[in-house]
């Protein structure tokens, strides 16, 4: 794949161009698709198996999205796999809420024995 056809305006059978991130819009569509980011170009794609199917223009560019038009046949996603999808970025989202608070109370009890535990509050007393 060329760079160019990354940044040039897809032809026939794709949707016109809309403002904003396009990420949540496409995957509802084209949710057996993988996104691969172009860093370099300020370009993420995502492709069902070898073929584009959405586009998303970011950062020094404004943000655009345009999407390959749905196939004749196209279904949603089957209910139960759509749970399972969410139930899995709920762990994902819970985990890392978790590292954080981990890394935020180690870091707080390395501030407070390196300070001391009330060093205000000792200075005025005595």
């Amino acid at each position: 794949m060329l760079d160019s056809e990354l940044i040039e305006r897809p032809g026939k059978g794709w949707t016109p161009w809309a403002k904003g991130a396009g990420d949540h819009d496409i995957e509802k569509v084209w949710w057996a698709a993988r996104v691969l980011h172009f860093p370099k170009l300020n370009v993420s794609t995502w492709f069902d198996g070898s073929e584009v199917v959405g586009i998303w223009h970011w950062g020094y560019r404004h943000e655009k999205w345009t999407m390959k038009l749905k196939p004749a046949d196209w279904q949603p996603l089957p209910e139960v796999y759509r749970l399972a999808r969410e139930a899995e970025k709920q762990r994902e989202m819970d985990l890392y809420r978790q590292r954080v608070e981990k890394r935020c109370l180690e870091a707080t009890a390395r501030r407070q024995e390196t300070h001391g535990a009330h060093t205000v509050l000792n200075s005025g007393q005595g």
